[in-house]
């Protein structure tokens, strides 16, 4: 391996190279950073050359990191992140900006929230730059120190939020009481009757619902209080990769979120329907109805009038995706 000059990597190179990394999917990367598929290809060209190195290796399900990757990683993440501390210096220098809000969003839905945020600020001439990152196991640290602003977190129950404690505001912003199966079209599923027992005779994908590891989905759950069989073959949260899965594979998965259907089903190699109510109810007869939480600092003697007005449309967003 022969590291070549390291003045033709860029900033957006390196936050390629941390997308790539994070979600195995260059579909993904192009319309998660915007940017054209052909320019992400030239972009990890560059950087195969100037490291001398593959850096990831292709596979049926997208593009996986190799070793070397996940040295690069840490760095290429670190240095995005100073890059962004030197843009929130300059716009604050030049008044460019009032305020630049950090908001952590889970990742499957996460995608859904830049547009319709951005169309707001821009009608209302609100000066604030928003960036929005995946929720993971460090967002709720990140609130209370102050480095994220907002999170949205998709929890089991009110019990879960309660563990939080007095550092953080919780606000229940909509029940997921419908679920919602996704499969590959021709999934033999759609040719049964679909119920909670026959969807447990397939692999299923478990998707994270912002709970901690140590936690189960209401449907694991459910099988587990019914003794029947699951077969979890794999946890996805990333909704690209989510739907390259399931529509190469004889898996599928359920999901609670009206958005992500409505999506799958403009996708050709996969098929959607909602649950029946009966199946639903019986799915949440014993655990408490997932919930979206808008989670912030506690700051009770600080009252920020953008911030209201931005839950305020982050609470529009959400029932549109539920």
């Amino acid at each position: 391996m022969h590291i070549s000059n390291l003045d033709g990597l860029d900033i957006l190179s390196l936050k390629i190279l941390v997308s790539l990394y994070e979600n195995k999917s260059a579909t993904y990367v192009s319309k998660a950073l915007d940017i054209p598929a052909p320019k992400i290809s030239r972009s990890l060209k560059n950087m195969r050359e100037i490291f001398g190195d593959e850096l990831f290796i292709r596979r049926k399900y997208g593009l996986f990191p190799n070793e070397f990757v996940s040295h690069l990683y840490p760095i290429a993440k670190e240095a995005i992140e100073c890059a962004d501390k030197f843009h929130k210096a300059r716009a604050a220098n030049s008044n460019l900006v009032k305020s630049h809000v950090e908001i952590a969003a889970p990742g499957l839905i996460a995608y859904a929230f830049p547009k319709p945020l951005m169309q707001a600020i821009k009608e209302e001439q609100k000066l604030m730059h928003i960036n929005i990152t995946p929720w993971s196991i460090h967002t709720t640290q990140d609130i209370i120190n102050g480095d994220t602003m907002l999170g949205i977190c998709c929890n089991k129950s009110a019990a879960d939020v309660a563990a939080f404690g007095d550092k953080l505001l919780t606000t229940a912003l909509q029940h997921m009481d419908k679920v919602y199966l996704i499969a590959s079209r021709n999934h033999p599923i759609f040719k049964r009757d679909i119920t909670l027992e026959t969807i447990a005779e397939y692999p299923y994908v478990n998707t994270d619902l912002g709970n901690s590891k140590t936690k189960l989905s209401p449907y694991q759950d459910f099988c587990i209080k019914n003794s029947i069989h699951l077969n979890t073959e794999i946890n996805i949260t990333s909704i690209s990769s989510l739907f390259e899965y399931l529509g190469e594979s004889q898996a599928l998965s359920l999901l609670p979120y009206r958005v992500v259907y409505e999506m799958a089903s403009d996708i050709s190699e996969l098929h959607t329907c909602q649950l029946s109510q009966l199946e639903a109810e019986r799915l949440y007869a014993e655990t408490e109805v997932p919930t979206i939480f808008l989670v912030q600092k506690n700051q009770p003697n600080n009252t920020n009038d953008d911030l209201v007005w931005l839950n305020g449309q982050i609470k529009k967003i959400v029932d549109h995706i539920v």
